[in-house]
């Protein structure tokens, strides 16, 4: 299993974190958290499964900050994902 660092964000579906509140990703799911990142799609297409700290994750959106090695991980809420912060991370590919 291939492993890189990426710069990890975070991000919930609050009006701080996304402009909107709610909402739909870019593959038109209702993001789960423990479940959705969004990613760069020339890094990690769409669909991609990702381990993360014993979590597999599935890239279902992107971003205008979303850019390079960087993801966002979903949570459920504001201070979850605030908690969270910004961090640096090994990211290994689920074939």
């Amino acid at each position: 299993m291939p492993v890189f660092l990426q710069s990890c964000r975070r991000h919930c579906g609050c009006e701080k974190c996304c402009g909107l509140k709610g909402g739909l990703t870019k593959a038109e799911k209702i993001p789960k958290a423990g479940h959705t990142i969004a990613a760069d799609p020339e890094v990690l297409p769409m669909e991609s499964k990702v381990e993360i700290n014993d979590i597999v994750y599935v890239v279902e959106d992107t971003g205008k900050l979303v850019k390079g090695n960087v993801i966002d991980i979903y949570f459920n809420t504001h201070e979850e994902a605030v908690r969270f912060g910004r961090q640096k991370i090994n990211v290994y590919l689920v074939p």
